[in-house]
């Protein structure tokens, strides 16, 4: 016999001859999820029993490489603050990559978070101590708000930055200014791949110091020409991890979940995740 698929009405017709076809499979496995779907909401079952069937095991994440040890997390704070500052124009390229490496290490942001929010974001709220904490309320990925602790190292880099440009060394409510601004100080958006050429030239920076102190070996050097902006990122996770800061908020701060509407009147979990922060995550200037 060919392997011509026999018609209904010929004598050689086999329709439960042999296994079914992947569709045919997928076909079943449907009808019957909606036969048993419909005996469980009779009453008929407790439950679903194909449920199970559909419950694909879950393969571990692999670790987060992609961050920087200790030494090379040193390596480039020492090398910021090797930057020359004798002229005005080196004074703001020194402030900008200060403040840059302060936001995306204490705050754990994206880049497109860097460059789509406003100084304005930023908020005083007394908590129930009677102690006032800065928070930075922003739009990250995917549109979701999150809300940041502003930790007792970041203000006072965000008076520093903003001093630089002669502004009021704290930003009020609903202003404009972007978290980031182009050297000269012009009040428009930078890109993003104008943030990722500054971080770049910011590792490309200790590894010149490293280099010059004898101490770069071909690890840390091919480390950080990998580096990227988002091992600031992940850098940020790992130490609040070492710190003991709590997984809740260390998910809270990187926003890998967005912030339920419930958690917008839960000001003591706030203020618990902002002495958390505070006291796992310090920058060391």
């Amino acid at each position: 016999m060919s392997g011509r698929k026999a018609a209904r009405a010929e004598p050689h017709w086999r329709p439960f001859a042999g296994p079914l076809s992947p569709a045919s499979q997928r076909q079943a496995f449907v009808i019957l999820n909606t036969l048993f779907a419909g005996l469980v909401n009779a009453g008929y079952l407790v439950g679903n029993p194909l449920s199970l069937s559909r419950q694909r095991a879950h393969k571990a994440k692999p670790r987060v490489t992609r961050f920087l040890e200790d030494d090379l997390w040193q390596a480039v704070k020492t090398s910021i603050d090797a930057m020359p500052r004798a002229t005005a124009r080196e004074q703001e390229h020194y402030a900008r990559v200060r403040w840059l490496i302060s936001l995306l290490y204490l705050m754990g942001l994206r880049i497109s978070e860097v460059v789509s929010n406003p100084m304005g974001g930023f908020f005083r709220r007394r908590d129930h101590d009677r102690q006032d904490r800065w928070w930075l309320a922003l739009i990250g990925k995917g549109d979701k708000e999150r809300l940041l602790p502003s930790t007792t190292e970041l203000i006072p880099e965000l008076a520093r930055y903003r001093r630089q440009y002669g502004f009021g060394a704290l930003p009020y409510s609903g202003e404009a200014t972007p978290l980031l601004l182009p050297i000269g100080g012009t009040h428009r958006t930078l890109t993003r791949g104008g943030v990722h050429l500054i971080i770049k030239k910011v590792f490309d920076n200790a590894i010149e110091h490293l280099q010059s102190t004898g101490e770069a070996r071909e690890r840390a050097t091919e480390r950080l020409r990998q580096a990227s902006a988002h091992w600031l990122r992940h850098t940020a996770g790992s130490h609040m991890m070492e710190g003991q800061v709590d997984l809740r908020y260390v998910r809270d701060n990187l926003g890998h979940e967005s912030i339920s509407t419930t958690s917008q009147y839960l000001h003591a979990d706030d203020d618990d995740r902002h002495r958390a922060t505070e006291a796992g995550l310090r920058l060391n200037w």
